[in-house]
């Protein structure tokens, strides 16, 4: 280890034990920081006290190790998910329930953000962002039109029920790489697809479900697709699926793998393997991996999380790819007609997060740090806002509490049938989740 990786694990701050673990607190240095997003605070039209006409930025959802100066300063790039979002009451349109979600600032751009990490000032910064762009244009994060691949069927709206409409180029961005040229990789929940953009966020290549990935992949659960996303030394890019697929509506729940897909980005070859999902959840179903990072020679470390046993679980996991069997394109792993034929991947526990004092639901972003003993995890935020609901007729009313009839423009509240006014606005989420924070966990051995 190098003088400059002993002064910066030297000053890092050593966080209480929550709970038993394979490497306890004692054993594991852990240094964590708020991100601070000054100068990139979403300009938000709403009038909510909480917000001031903004929207802090969360740059969560994936993160890739990008350089350390000399002077102990590190930059990562992060990655923004499609935007500000919250759920929607029950939803019909021409008599038919929907799916959906509020906007509150529809055009905004997925975007790439660089993260710049001070421990001598024990600061955190974005320092840029790079918006995604097609032909010049920016993306945004509203769901495919209806038919297209990668279509949720959502609608996306604003407060007043508004049909806010779709992006044909949108993604629900959450893995994020870089190649040896300087282009990201980036994969997305919505397709899934694998999208190439160069430096300045331009999108160059899209593969998706039949159109360069295998149409297995069609079959994810809507936002739950493409979680996370590496490329190895080779420059093959690696993504993987963050729950079970759900063929013909049936194996969500009962699926015991995820997959992973290998994509040649030369070759356009993918090759697809089984990952076991832990199972001590209330069915596979309930598993969401998070992040994935190469360490090289067909092995990986990757975020697996979700309530198991009943306890929120978030777990980085080492992955071995190297004796596992290739799956095809079908879907005969999801109906367990490939139970006991196949290896799987070779999973092996590395780090128990909540065991070593990280207290947020989601860990979505990893990398390795150059020492190959720190780990760097950051946590999605959602923006750090939730939706409010205001109903003078109604006790602690919330949105699961309500159906829209578009038809009628009448909004039902759903215990009585009856019709009531009612205001959604935005407010803060859980303080644990509002900032966007940045946690270092330094293991006792190198990988």
């Amino acid at each position: 280890m190098n003088k400059l990786w002993k002064r910066w694990i030297a000053a890092g701050l050593m966080l209480s034990c929550l709970g038993g673990a394979s490497l306890s607190a004692q054993d594991v240095p852990v240094k964590a920081y708020i991100v601070h997003a000054d100068h990139y605070q979403l300009p938000y039209k709403g009038n909510e006290k909480a917000f001031h006409h903004q929207i802090n930025p969360g740059y969560g959802s994936s993160l890739a190790f990008k350089d350390i100066k000399s002077d102990g300063t590190i930059e990562f790039y992060g990655l923004t998910d499609r935007g500000p979002n919250g759920d929607i009451p029950k939803y019909i349109k021409n008599g038919k329930k929907m799916s959906g979600k509020f906007f509150p600032t529809p055009d905004f751009a997925p975007s790439i953000g660089v993260i710049t990490v001070n421990p001598a000032q024990g600061r955190a910064d974005i320092t840029a962002s790079i918006p995604l762009k097609v032909h010049g244009k920016a993306i945004t994060g509203k769901p495919l039109p209806t038919g297209l691949t990668g279509s949720t069927n959502e609608i996306a709206l604003n407060f007043q029920m508004k049909d806010l409409g779709t992006d044909p180029n949108g993604l629900d961005t959450e893995g994020l790489a870089v190649d040896k040229d300087g282009n990201f990789w980036i994969s997305d929940e919505y397709g899934p697809f694998i999208v190439k953009a160069d430096r300045h966020g331009n999108i160059l290549e899209k593969y998706g479900p039949g159109t360069g990935l295998p149409r297995i992949l069609a079959s994810r659960v809507p936002n739950r697709g493409s979680e996370g996303l590496t490329i190895d030394e080779r420059g093959h890019v690696f993504a993987l699926i963050q729950s079970p697929l759900n063929v013909d509506g049936k194996t969500a729940k009962t699926a015991k793998y995820t997959r992973i897909v290998e994509f040649d980005p030369v070759t356009k070859r993918t090759t697809m393997y089984a990952y076991p999902v832990d199972t001590g959840y209330k069915n596979p179903g309930a598993a969401k991996l998070g992040d994935i990072t190469s360490i090289g020679r067909g092995q990986f470390l990757m975020i697996e999380q979700g309530k198991q046993h009943g306890t929120m679980q978030n777990l980085i996991y080492k992955v071995d790819l190297n004796s596992a069997t290739p799956i095809a394109d079908n879907d005969d792993l999801e109906l367990g007609l490939l139970d006991g034929k196949i290896t799987p991947t070779k999973k092996t526990l590395v780090l128990d997060l909540r065991a070593n004092g990280w207290n947020i639901e989601k860990a979505e972003g990893l990398a390795l740090l150059p020492d190959r003993r720190t780990i760097a995890v950051v946590n999605d935020n959602d923006f750090g806002m939730d939706i409010a609901v205001t109903d003078k007729k109604a006790v602690d009313p919330d949105v699961p509490d309500y159906t829209y009839d578009s038809d009628k423009k009448v909004m039902i509240y759903n215990k009585d049938k009856s019709v009531h006014k009612v205001k959604f606005s935005l407010k803060k989420n859980a303080p644990a989740e509002q900032e966007s924070q940045i946690w270092f966990f330094t293991l006792p051995k190198a990988l």
